[in-house]
């Protein structure tokens, strides 16, 4: 039953604006291009933890809290084929039979998403890691959906109900295909395709807790099994699925498609 009940999730995040200049790096000591960046300046946002939480034995909904996030610098684009096909060839990644070219890869799960970060990290001697859920929430800005609305008085039942109605009204009548690099445009900080139709893995866990009398949360532990990926809305992926289209995301609208990009350090 717990099991069960860690795998309930694709729920809505707020999004917010902040200022981000472009980072060029334009090799690295193997002589291949480093991806171009964006740094995206500190600033808070509005952030409600994803996962299954309960007040007074009921299942509850904590509430929303300003949470503060520090400069980080991410990829401007998601990692595409041709990138991807570079770590399969050299042994370090899952060939997952996508294609090559300029798409965003997609069909990667949790840990392929990983291992690339951990060979590029060796290709440039630099640190590429995943971003934080938060840090994916400050990067999305604008084009992640609003929060969530107090659910907390709603039974499992129409909570359900109501994330999944939610998921359709931001995903609206957007089409599952592939857009080249760039095609869902820029956000407000200069990121392209955030809020498109690949959703793209955080290094964020799925949480179980319990809510104190005020909705804030009393007590809470991270279920890394199922990990958060970031999209038009959260969705809570179990961390081998590599095709959430068709199972992987319990609740709610599972993701079109799975990718990635990550974050630089220092």
């Amino acid at each position: 039953m717990r099991k069960k009940a860690i795998l309930a999730g694709c729920v809505v995040a707020a999004g917010i604006a902040a200022l981000a200049a472009v980072a060029p790096r334009p090799h690295t000591r193997s002589n291949m291009a480093l991806p171009e960046t964006v740094r995206v300046a500190p600033g808070q946002i509005a952030f409600r933890p994803l996962g299954n939480f309960s007040r007074d034995g009921k299942a509850s909904t904590p509430g929303i809290r300003q949470l503060e996030v520090g400069a980080f610098e991410i990829m401007k684009y998601q990692v595409s084929r041709a990138e991807y096909l570079a770590c399969v060839a050299d042994g370090a990644c899952e060939d997952v039979g996508t294609g090559e070219g300029g798409y965003a890869q997609t069909m990667v799960n949790w840990s392929d998403a990983t291992a690339y970060a951990a060979w590029l990290s060796r290709q440039t001697g630099e640190i590429w890691r995943l971003p934080s859920e938060p840090e994916w929430q400050r990067a999305a800005a604008e084009r992640q959906g609003d929060a969530a609305p107090d659910e907390g008085e709603l039974d499992p039942g129409a909570r359900m109900l109501s994330q999944y109605q939610r998921g359709v009204l931001l995903r609206g009548s957007s089409s599952p295909a592939l857009r080249p690099r760039g095609g869902f445009g820029l956000n407000s900080l200069g990121l392209a395709d955030l809020g498109g139709n690949v959703w793209e893995w955080t290094d964020g866990c799925m949480t179980t807790g319990r809510l104190a009398a005020d909705g804030s949360i009393e007590t809470s532990e991270p279920y890394c099994g199922v990990r958060i990926a970031g999209g038009r809305h959260r969705a809570a992926v179990i961390d081998f699925v590599r095709d959430a289209s068709v199972g992987g995301c319990a609740v709610g609208l599972p993701p079109d498609h799975l990718g990635f990009r990550l974050v630089r350090e220092g």
